[in-house]
């Protein structure tokens, strides 16, 4: 009796499987990289127009209250709950119905909690006649811009009104605290934006002295890009934040005198 040959059945070789495995993890490599490369620079896209939006909303606030942007040290438009920082959004919230939290947020910021901000709706407590912070939005504690306050339409055209959080007061992003603690910037150590007082947005690796200081010279330190140097009281022009590196803090610093 004559045996049949069998078929061989088809497949891949140990070698073969190898080298497909090593051909995918060479492609996964180029192109996780570039995908993450590419989302981020939608969303720096994203945040550039909160910002310009943010530096419109000041300005709009400003004309129905004496030239003057948002400063919560005002006690004729207080919001209640919430550090200064907080209330200078509460601020535009009410006054210039910018009253959505993601406008204020980045979506790859890795210091801010994204699920809380997934729940935080307004800005404002609808429940309440009086003004005062959502305790959603006040759960955030820190916003992905940080902003001056006490600012005028009167001041130079270049005068920082927000920018992207992380700034050190040498000009760049993702610098070092006072107490020489490394600070997280937004995006890092790429860099980051301002809004002036002009309307217009730029993305800066570095400043480089690339601001105009109050004396009228260039400088890499917004602090010193700021009008009204040494104030004091209410009326005092103050950058307000949360990343304590010497540039925002929760009630304000001061401006500082330029070179």
């Amino acid at each position: 009796m004559q045996n049949t040959p069998r078929k061989r059945l088809g497949g891949f070789s140990l070698i073969e499987l190898l080298t497909v495995i090593a051909i995918s993890g060479i492609l996964a490599a180029i192109i996780i990289p570039t995908v993450g490369n590419v989302r981020e620079t939608a969303q720096r896209t994203v945040d550039s127009n909160n910002l310009r939006e943010i530096g419109k909303a000041g300005a709009i606030y400003a004309t129905d209250n004496r030239d003057t942007l948002p400063n919560p040290a005002q006690v004729n438009r207080p919001i209640a709950n919430g550090n200064a920082y907080l209330q200078w959004f509460g601020q535009l919230a009410r006054y210039a119905d910018l009253n959505d939290p993601n406008t204020f947020i980045s979506k790859i910021d890795s210091a801010v909690d994204q699920a809380a901000v997934a729940g935080a709706l307004t800005v404002l407590d609808p429940g309440v006649t009086t003004a005062s912070l959502d305790s959603s939005f006040v759960a955030l504690t820190t916003m992905s811009f940080n902003v001056v306050a006490g600012l005028r339409l009167s001041d130079p055209s270049t005068t920082p009104v927000a920018y992207t959080r992380g700034l050190g007061q040498e000009g760049t992003w993702n610098g070092t605290a006072t107490d020489g603690t490394p600070q997280r910037g937004v995006y890092n150590e790429a860099g980051g934006h301002i809004v002036f007082l002009g309307g217009n947005v730029q993305f800066y690796a570095s400043i480089d002295n690339s601001l105009v200081a109050n004396t009228g010279r260039a400088t890499s330190n917004l602090l010193q890009a700021l009008p009204r140097p040494g104030g004091t009281g209410p009326s005092a022009v103050r950058v307000l934040g949360v990343d304590g590196n010497g540039i925002a803090t929760e009630s304000g610093q001061t401006a500082q005198p330029g070179p």
